[in-house]
């Protein structure tokens, strides 16, 4: 069976429901593609993601410790 079939069925069951069987596919033609390139990218993005998460996370905790001493008598 062809590897890139076979990576794509097996991460389309892992991910089902999560990630569309469209995308897995176009995510693993990329990796065959572009191999390295293709994981820096992608490293790359996920470092975005997590930051962003990260400020989310520490805005929120800011939040709810300035209004802490307003609902706490």
């Amino acid at each position: 069976m062809d590897p890139k079939k076979l990576i794509s069925r097996e991460l389309a069951v892992k991910f089902r429901g999560q990630i569309s069987e469209r995308i897995i596919s176009e995510m693993v033609d990329n990796f065959f593609r572009h191999g390295n390139t293709f994981l820096l990218v992608e490293l790359i993005n996920l470092r975005k993601e997590v930051e962003s998460l990260r400020e989310e996370l520490r805005q929120r905790k800011n939040k709810r410790d300035s209004l802490g001493p307003l609902l706490i008598p």
